[in-house]
C-alpha cells in the first residue's frame, strides 16, 4: 500500500493511492526537485546577502539630510558593519559560483555542453564587466588584508528653500592608492582597469551590476535544467492536485506493515515549499 496524504496536526489524511512504478517515478522526481534545490539554495543565500546589503544602504540614504549625523560616515561601529555586508556579498558570490560549477560537473560531467556553457558565460562576465571581475578579486583583499573601507561618505543635495527635504546619497569609496600596491591580490587584468581610475572606487553601483551578472548566470542554470524540472514537477502537482495548502504538508507513506497493535510505515517528504520558489523564481526572474 502506497499513499499520498496531507499532513497536519500531527495527522496523516490520507487522498490518493498509487502502484509501485507510479511510486517510483514520483520518489525519483522528488528527489531531483530536493537535489536542484542544493544549488538554488546557495543563490537564495546570495540573494539574502544582497538584499541585507541594499536595504542597510537605502536605510541610511532615507534619513532626512537634516537628521543625519554626519561623522556616522567615521563611526567605527557603522564602517564595520558596511564591510561586514560588503564582505558577506564577496564571500557568498565566490561560494555561489563555486557551487554551481560543481553542482553542473557532478550533475553532467565536466566536459559537458552544459558545464561549458556555465563556464563561457562567466568567462563572458569576468571579460566585460568590471564589477564582476574587480569584486571577484576584492574579495581576496577582504580575506587577507582585512576591511579596505575606511570610510562611508554621505553627499547632500541641498535644498535652499527647504531645508528640512534636502536628500543626501551614500557611497562606500575604495581609495585607488591602497589597491595599486596589491598586483599579487588583483591581478593583470583588474590592474590595468585600475589605471583609468583616478581616485576613489564607489563599491555601491558596482555591487548593483554584480547583481545583474549573478541573475543571468543563476538563470542560465535554470534553463540547463528546465525541460527536467518542469516535467518533475508537473508530475508532482498531478498526483498532489489541489491537496497542497498553506498550512499543511504532503507526504507519501509505503511499507506499510500492522503486527499486532503495532504500525509501522516509510516516510517521503514532498518538497511542495521548494517547488514554490521554483516557480516564484521562474515567474519573476526567467
Amino acid at each position: 500500500m502506497i499513499r499520498l496524504a496531507t499532513f497536519e496536526d500531527n495527522s496523516l489524511l490520507p487522498f490518493k493511492e498509487i502502484n509501485q512504478k507510479q511510486f517510483e517515478r514520483f520518489e525519483s522526481d522528488c528527489n531531483l526537485v530536493k537535489n536542484i534545490y542544493t544549488q538554488f539554495v546557495v543563490f537564495k543565500y546570495l540573494q539574502l546577502n544582497l538584499k541585507e546589503h541594499f536595504d542597510f544602504i537605502r536605510k541610511w540614504e532615507k534619513v532626512p539630510a537634516n537628521e543625519m549625523h554626519f561623522t556616522i560616515g567615521t563611526n567605527i561601529h557603522f564602517v564595520l558593519q558596511s564591510n561586514k555586508l560588503v564582505l558577506n556579498v564577496l564571500t557568498s558570490f565566490k561560494f555561489f559560483l563555486d557551487n554551481a560549477e560543481a553542482y553542473l560537473k557532478r550533475k553532467f560531467g565536466k566536459n559537458s555542453s552544459s558545464v561549458q556553457s556555465h563556464i563561457e558565460l562567466t568567462k563572458n562576465c569576468f571579460d566585460n564587466s568590471f564589477a564582476y571581475r574587480f569584486l571577484y578579486k576584492l574579495r581576496n583583499y577582504y580575506i587577507h588584508l582585512g576591511f579596505p573601507l575606511e570610510v562611508v561618505n554621505f553627499e547632500i543635495d541641498f535644498n535652499k528653500e527647504n531645508p528640512e527635504i534636502s536628500e543626501h546619497s551614500s557611497k562606500l569609496l575604495i581609495d585607488i592608492e591602497i589597491l595599486l600596491k596589491e598586483k599579487d591580490l588583483f591581478g593583470a587584468v583588474v590592474m590595468k582597469d585600475f589605471e583609468k581610475i583616478n581616485y576613489e572606487i564607489d563599491l555601491i553601483p558596482l555591487i548593483e551590476e554584480l547583481s545583474i551578472s549573478i541573475k543571468k548566470i543563476q538563470q542560465n542554470i535554470y534553463q540547463i535544467q528546465q525541460n527536467e524540472i518542469e516535467e518533475a514537477i508537473e508530475n508532482i502537482c498531478f498526483f498532489v492536485d489541489d491537496k497542497k495548502t498553506k498550512t499543511n504538508e504532503i507526504k507519501v507513506y509505503y511499507n506499510y506493515k500492522k503486527i499486532g497493535d503495532e504500525i509501522s510505515f516509510s516516510i517521503l517528504d514532498v518538497p511542495m515549499e521548494i517547488i514554490g520558489e521554483i516557480e516564484t523564481f521562474k515567474k519573476n526572474w526567467c
